[in-house]
């Protein structure tokens, strides 16, 4: 069974395309997702995708469901804007905005997402 990390779009502060990682700011730490190792994960858990499947994504309900090594990395979009006043977020406009940003920036480094709805 996989453990579980839970974290906000406007905590993404790169998405770094040379070397296909997101970068994640959760209070102090920064972590980094390897969207290959998503990949890899992905496959192994369903077997049947072509290795260039990262996770599940769900536009009714707003998030990204990330296979992350060991566990899986929830990406939720807040309703309310959150201010970008010190210039750190990557993400800009209302929820749907800010999700078609990032699973455009997915597509972009060659990697997709299974759709949930």
């Amino acid at each position: 069974m996989y453990g579980l990390i839970k974290v906000y779009d406007h905590n993404i502060i790169a998405i770094n395309q040379s070397d296909l990682t997101i970068v994640i700011r959760d209070g102090q730490e920064v972590h980094t997702i390897d969207l290959k190792i998503c990949a890899d994960n992905f496959k192994k858990e369903h077997g049947n995708f072509n290795g260039m499947c990262v996770g599940d994504r769900d536009a009714e309900s707003k998030y990204f469901c990330l296979h992350t090594s060991g566990m899986k990395t929830m990406v939720y979009f807040k309703r309310l804007y959150v201010c970008n006043l010190f210039g750190k977020k990557i993400l800009f406009g209302n929820r749907m905005q800010r999700f078609n940003q990032l699973q455009k920036a997915i597509s972009q480094l060659g990697y997709r997402t299974y759709d949930l709805t």
